[in-house]
């Protein structure tokens, strides 16, 4: 049970039903993803609390770990910031609040905040049936890579599995996870956040969690995660493509993902946001996402 404001509880995976109550009457956000914010406390500081029918949670920053809050709900969400940005700046010596959904924004009804677009967390979202189509895009480097790739002749499988099939493998992706690391010039994956956050999530098991995995011959190339949400929308939380031969290993991938989802007659793909970092944003911008879901940094007017 969520307990209420100013009463916080630590996120445990038994949580997830109460969660999703709230969460459940929005967009999939994917900050507020129950398996999103469980992997993601790797230091154990995460904790909820409730207010005005609201949920809150005291996140931790994906890059720099540092400590803000947010809530997700419409009630009184004037009231609620209000309340929030006192606390958070009196607790943890922020006056602000981060993650703040569009939905919550248009619920304050007023002017009495300092409101700010943060670019840096918005989530994009793909049509799948876009994505499916991938090989066939001409006006786009991610297309010519594949059909560029698809005339080496070289062969390839893609396998698709739950988190209860890779149980045994679970080693090979932390390997994978590893050499993708070394060939970024990091020398401890040991210590990424990211990587802690993948170590969570294996411990995962959920039928509604899968992996998919690129292989030639017997060496992994490549892996994606996803997680069903509903019968329209599917979120990413992971993805690692070893692209030191192929540049059109993660286009592949995605491509090979996209087929499967649409397969499943989903419409919509959340790939999550790009944390403001150059590389991720290109990535990202380059499959033309469809829309996005909009997430702002709310403080009060001095």
């Amino acid at each position: 049970m969520i307990p209420e404001f100013p009463k916080f509880k630590k996120l445990e995976l038994s949580d997830k039903k109460d969660i999703e109550k709230f969460t459940s009457k929005f967009p999939p956000y994917s900050d507020f993803n129950f398996y999103n914010m469980w992997a993601w406390d790797i230091h154990n500081k995460m904790v909820l609390s409730q207010l005005n029918g609201n949920l809150v949670v005291l996140f931790n920053d994906y890059v720099n770990s540092e400590e803000f809050l947010a809530f997700l709900g419409e009630k009184r969400a004037a009231e609620t910031a209000s309340i929030l940005i006192a606390y958070s700046k009196d607790k943890h010596k922020k006056g602000f609040l981060k993650f703040v959904p569009e939905e919550v924004i248009l619920a304050f009804k007023n002017l009495s905040f300092i409101v700010k677009a943060d670019k840096d967390s918005f989530d994009y979202v793909y049509l799948v049936e876009h994505l499916a189509i991938m090989k066939n895009w001409h006006k786009n480097t991610s297309g010519k890579r594949i059909r560029r790739f698809l005339k080496t002749g070289i062969k390839y499988t893609i396998k698709h599995s739950s988190p209860e099939d890779i149980t045994k493998d679970q080693e090979k992706y932390k390997e994978f996870f590893k050499k993708w690391a070394e060939d970024k010039n990091i020398k401890d994956h040991y210590k990424l956040y990211e990587y802690k956050a993948f170590e969570r999530f294996l411990t995962i098991k959920d039928k509604n969690i899968h992996f998919v995995t690129l292989f030639f011959g017997e060496r992994m190339v490549g892996f994606t995660v996803y997680e069903i949400l509903s019968k329209d929308y599917a979120v990413s939380h992971f993805a690692k493509a070893d692209k030191e031969h192929y540049a059109a290993i993660s286009d592949l991938l995605n491509w090979e993902e996209a087929k499967i989802l649409h397969a499943k007659g989903i419409k919509y793909f959340n790939w999550e946001q790009d944390l403001g970092i150059p590389g991720l944003r290109y990535a990202k911008e380059k499959y033309k996402p469809a829309f996005v879901f909009k997430k702002y940094i709310v403080s009060n007017r001095v």
